[in-house]
């Protein structure tokens, strides 16, 4: 049984991976300024907000497609 690589998979997981390490880079707090507001919210409250909707679509993406499990899945336990 060979695995098939879906290119639609690796994008997704490699955009959740680079989310994630944009949501964690330090480099941020350099900008922790009250000027470029956002949103009425200073910048790093609003970069925070932004990006955690920017995941949460691509997790919901990644749901909607089963996260690859397959044509044969049904999402029924036997």
């Amino acid at each position: 049984m060979e695995k098939r690589v879906y290119p639609g998979r690796i994008l997704l997981f490699l955009l959740i991976f680079i989310g994630f390490l944009i949501m964690e880079f330090p480099g941020v707090l350099f900008f922790n300024r009250i000027d470029p507001m956002i949103f009425g919210l200073p910048f790093i409250y609003s970069f925070t907000l932004i990006m955690w909707v920017v995941m949460v679509v691509l997790m919901y993406i990644g749901y909607k497609t089963n996260w690859g499990k397959g044509k044969n899945f049904t999402g029924k336990e036997t």
